[in-house]
């Protein structure tokens, strides 16, 4: 037979974290929303454009990838989600999605790197359990695509991994504050 066991002090009290996105939250959730859907545009223009030769495929679903990120970012923040590509991401990197050439696996691997460094920064701001199980299950997807692109982009995808987790050197984006 168990007995209770009686505590002789006060338990600390907690709050939990709340489930919806607080205001704070929104506004770094449409950050997210923004480079992904610029990413999504970029694996489009690389996919217009030929690269990847075989794995067109492949790179036509990391674009789907995005897109489902950026709906399901929109789903969560509701009218707040600013629906636009974070269109400095996207002028930056075009040149490099926009050719046949080895260049454009090696960005894709290079921006999905960034965008996992992205989120995983984000993870720390936001409060609400809702956004935050969100951007972790897109981390989860966009870390696969780096070791997969890695592949494509002549890299060793394991030796890759190791070295991000290891010693995360890739810095991640910011949103822009707030004027």
């Amino acid at each position: 037979m168990t007995t209770p066991i009686e505590s002789t002090s006060e338990s600390p009290t907690t709050t939990a974290a709340p489930r919806r996105p607080t205001a704070a939250d929104a506004r770094l959730l449409g950050f997210a929303q923004t480079v992904e859907l610029a990413a999504r545009d970029l694996y489009r223009l690389a996919v217009e454009a030929g690269a990847g030769g075989q794995q067109l495929p492949s790179l036509a679903a990391i674009a789907a990838h995005h897109d489902a990120y950026a709906q399901a970012i929109s789903a969560v923040i509701g009218t707040s989600a600013p629906q636009e590509r974070d269109e400095a991401l996207f002028s930056a990197l075009r040149g490099s999605f926009a050719t046949k050439a080895d260049s454009m696996a090696r960005a894709a691997h290079d921006l999905e790197n960034t965008l996992v460094a992205t989120h995983q920064s984000l993870l720390a701001q936001l409060d609400g359990t809702e956004g935050s199980a969100l951007i972790a299950s897109i981390l989860i997807v966009e870390a696969r695509h780096s070791a997969a692109l890695a592949g494509l982009a002549g890299l060793s995808p394991t030796s890759d991994a190791d070295a991000f987790f290891t010693t995360p050197a890739v810095p991640p984006l910011t949103p822009t504050p707030i004027a």
